[in-house]
């Protein structure tokens, strides 16, 4: 009668690096985000998958999760990357905190607008819009921006409640102007259609739309932005 064997106790830790044909050289974690960063200047970042980096690599996927992780470290190593261009771009404080805010908001914009993929990521989802997930020793620049955005806020005298609620408002109408340049929402974008709809129209029936008409069709982004933030800023000022 043959006894059967136990089998051999699996080793744990981390996953064997699977063989690939074709694999690409000096391969990284690094490289891999590099590679996901660039394409979401142009493409959204939740399109992006592993198996599209694994196609640009000319790798098998599971060499991009062995080298990378989960989606959840894709997807936050891109908006950390992301955020650290931003923070990386911020002046220190002057001691004007409204000159300061406005410097800040033309900063994030162009980050925005360079990154429209992950713009939209930003704009869609909840996770990762602040915090991010890095590894050991690695910095979460989504808590440095906001650190650093709050501390010009804190230096202009604000109050906690007001420099709080101004932080988000400012955030969330920068992410509003971004999505509506990048989804082409503004008026100057259709600025003949416009004028062309409302040529003719009665100006009794119709007497407010043909008041603005000619000036709502010629806003773009940067004007619509700039005004906005003034008015924001304004706002913000007068909070207690």
């Amino acid at each position: 009668m043959t006894i059967p064997q136990p089998e051999p106790a699996k080793k744990r830790g981390r996953p064997r690096k699977p063989v690939a044909s074709g694999e690409a050289a000096g391969l990284s974690r690094a490289l891999i985000i590099d590679k996901a960063v660039e394409l979401a200047k142009t493409e959204r970042l939740s399109d992006i998958s592993i198996v599209r980096l694994a196609r640009e690599f000319g790798v098998v996927p599971s060499l991009v999760h062995y080298y990378l992780g989960s989606r959840d470290d894709l997807i936050s190593g891109v908006v950390n990357h992301y955020f650290s261009e931003r923070a990386g771009s911020m002046a220190r404080p002057s001691g004007d905190w409204q000159a300061d805010v406005r410097s800040i908001a033309r900063t994030v914009l162009a980050n925005m607008l360079k990154y429209r993929g992950i713009a939209d990521y930003i704009a869609t989802h909840n996770r990762y819009r602040l915090f991010q997930k890095v590894l050991p020793g690695e910095t979460d620049y989504g808590l440095e921006f906001f650190n650093n955005f709050a501390e010009v806020l804190r230096q202009g005298g604000l109050s906690p409640k007001a420099a709080a609620l101004g932080y988000h408002l400012l955030m969330q109408y920068l992410v509003s102007s971004a999505m509506s340049e990048i989804s082409r929402l503004t008026p100057g974008r259709h600025e003949d259609y416009i004028l062309a709809r409302l040529d003719g129209l009665d100006r009794k029936t119709y007497s407010g739309a043909l008041y603005v008409a000619r000036e709502f069709a010629k806003l773009d982004a940067t004007k619509t932005m700039e005004a906005g933030l003034d008015m924001l800023i304004e706002g913000i000022a007068r909070l207690k």
